[in-house]
């Protein structure tokens, strides 16, 4: 199976509070995992890569081989 991977992260402030979010698709589009969480405080570019190494994370969970990841 391939995942389409949508991420983004962001803080309110640069840096100050940030929260990620980032939701794995199947093939067809459906949603199969959704991920969001409050990160604490930090920068937009460091909630914006955290996104992605959650979503890889949760990838890998479901042993998923390929990914495209997008933003």
């Amino acid at each position: 199976m391939k995942l389409i991977i949508y991420t983004d992260g962001g803080a309110r402030g640069n840096p100050g509070p940030a929260g990620i979010g980032a939701v794995l698709l199947d093939e067809q589009g459906l949603a199969i995992k959704e991920v969001s969480e409050y990160i604490g405080n930090t920068t937009n570019n460091q909630a914006e890569y955290t996104a992605l190494i959650r979503a890889l994370e949760e990838a890998q969970k479901l042993k998923i081989g390929r990914a495209s990841c997008r933003e």
